[in-house]
């Protein structure tokens, strides 16, 4: 029959998970927010501008989210 010597606790794993949890949707809400940043900014620019720049709004969602991804 095996035994355990040495248990933890049973309140370290929810704690443990919170914490996890609230990490978690932080840097979602980051990214998020970095996301949305990006995406607006490319929605001020002109259509002129944009094809300076050689963009289109079709590339407005990729750009955010690689953006949003360093974050």
């Amino acid at each position: 029959m095996a035994h355990i010597a040495h248990t933890a606790p049973a309140t370290v794993a929810p704690i443990a998970w919170f914490n996890t949890m609230v990490a978690a949707t932080q840097h979602y809400l980051a990214q998020r927010a970095a996301y949305n940043r990006v995406f607006a900014e490319l929605s001020k620019l002109n259509d002129r501008e944009l094809d300076d720049m050689g963009l289109s709004r079709a590339d407005f969602h990729n750009i955010a989210a690689n953006s949003a991804a360093q974050v």
